[in-house]
């Protein structure tokens, strides 16, 4: 990669790292509201904007990207405690890993399919869809092993049948985020991936 592109990637990648930020600081950037659909259902949208960086800006980059959204959460959750949020994403595993995953591995599919062709719709909204499917899953998974290796009372977490009591609690908002964020995917990546150079 030639130093112009570097330093291309290293804007962009800048400014996607801004974005998740600002999400992740005012809460109606980071997630849409849908009382108006149902009520108390609301759709985390991060998982949209880790996902496009991986697609236009490559897995790396997504990577950077979602470790600072993670970074946040985690530093969040640290300093306010209380919540049964910030008992989940206190965990560093809890905080980090599905955030990761969603920038590396969109990253590395895009990166693989569809080489010097055009992405299809289909295939960004799939990417989006992905990309929520891997952060509410693999919190659910990971705060599930850590609730069964150190076991905590409070916050009325059962001792019995924790696993589907999480996806009870968490998978409320599963099927809007994944629709949701497919949507921004396939919307905004389209405009992307022609304005932005090619990295990957």
């Amino acid at each position: 990669m030639k130093s112009k592109q570097k330093n291309q990637l290293f804007v962009a990648t800048t400014m996607f790292v801004a974005i998740i930020l600002l999400q992740s600081v005012v809460p109606f950037l980071g997630y849409v509201p849908l009382g108006a659909v149902v009520v108390g259902a609301s759709a985390v949208i991060l998982p949209a904007t880790a996902a496009l960086a991986g697609i236009t800006l490559g897995p790396k980059s997504g990577f950077v990207v979602a470790f600072f959204w993670a970074g946040y959460s985690w530093i969040k959750a640290m300093l306010h405690p209380g919540t049964f949020g910030a008992l989940l994403f206190s965990n560093p595993f809890v905080a980090f890993i599905p955030r990761l995953l969603v920038g590396v591995v969109i990253g590395y599919i895009a990166k693989r399919c569809f080489v010097d062709q055009e992405k299809p719709v289909w295939f960004l909204f799939s990417m989006g869809s992905l990309a929520a499917f891997i952060n509410t899953s693999m919190v659910i998974l990971l705060t599930w092993v850590s609730l069964t290796v150190m076991p905590y009372n409070g916050y009325g977490i059962p001792k019995e049948n924790l696993f589907f009591w999480l996806i009870g609690i968490l998978a409320f908002n599963f099927i809007f985020e994944v629709v949701i964020n497919g949507i921004l995917v396939a919307a905004i990546g389209r405009i992307l991936l022609k304005r932005l150079p090619k990295f990957n």
